[in-house]
């Protein structure tokens, strides 16, 4: 069971512009405004770079939105949102690896994939569709799509029930504490960190059975 941004896709690539584009819609011209809310959020915006802690990194695309509507009195929630997904389009998109190959090689040896994001499952799939690997996953789920968000157990346990394995027969693999929090949750049989997202080694040791540097190292992991 994979995370999507930080483990399959690069992070920063994605989200940072995402970000700087969303501040500048609700924000506008006011600088101070626009710190304010990228700090709410856990964004640097002079080294644009994410935070430990980051909402943006972490939690479910809903809740940094509420964050920013609270600190904006002339927009709402419903205005945020519409920021917040108008500012998906066309966001570059940058593998961490040859996904295509990777899953492959993981299919043939019998094993389920899935993908499990705290971002809407509709711009999942239209990710994992550009970079022609949507195909590739048995299961693939958001934070809108019914089973709760990570680091809850819901999505790995939906996953479970769509591919008929128990939770102690699935691998979770991100790249922030929460994805690992919703594995060990999840009574996941293995937990592994990957360090393609803004989370450091540090950040994600104590929360893992292990950290690898990328998915790129699963095959030899799994001597497959």
């Amino acid at each position: 069971m994979f995370d999507k941004d930080g483990t399959l896709f690069g992070f920063r690539e994605s989200w940072g512009i995402w970000c700087e584009r969303v501040l500048a819609d609700l924000c506008g011209d006011d600088l101070p405004l626009r710190q304010r809310l990228a700090q709410a959020a856990g964004y640097d915006i002079t080294a644009r770079e994410f935070l430990p802690g980051s909402s943006i990194v972490n939690a479910e695309a809903s809740e940094t939105n509420r964050i920013w509507a609270d600190l904006l009195e002339d927009k709402t929630l419903a205005d945020v949102n519409a920021a917040g997904l108008l500012a998906l389009q066309d966001l570059p998109l940058v593998p961490v690896t040859d996904l295509n190959a990777l899953l492959q090689r993981l299919r043939a040896s019998g094993l389920k994939t899935g993908v499990a994001t705290n971002d809407y499952e509709s711009g999942a799939h239209s990710q994992l569709q550009e970079a022609k690997v949507d195909h590739l996953f048995d299961f693939v789920c958001g934070f809108d799509s019914g089973f709760g968000s990570k680091p809850g157990p819901g999505m790995i346990h939906a996953f479970c029930e769509r591919t008929g394995l128990a939770p102690e027969q699935v691998a979770m693999i991100g790249d922030s504490t929460h994805d690992l929090h919703a594995g060990k949750s999840a009574g996941a049989g293995l937990c592994i960190g990957v360090l393609t997202g803004p989370a450091s080694r540090d950040d994600l040791v104590d929360h893992a059975d292990l950290v690898i540097d990328s998915i790129e190292a699963l095959p030899g992991l799994l001597r497959l």
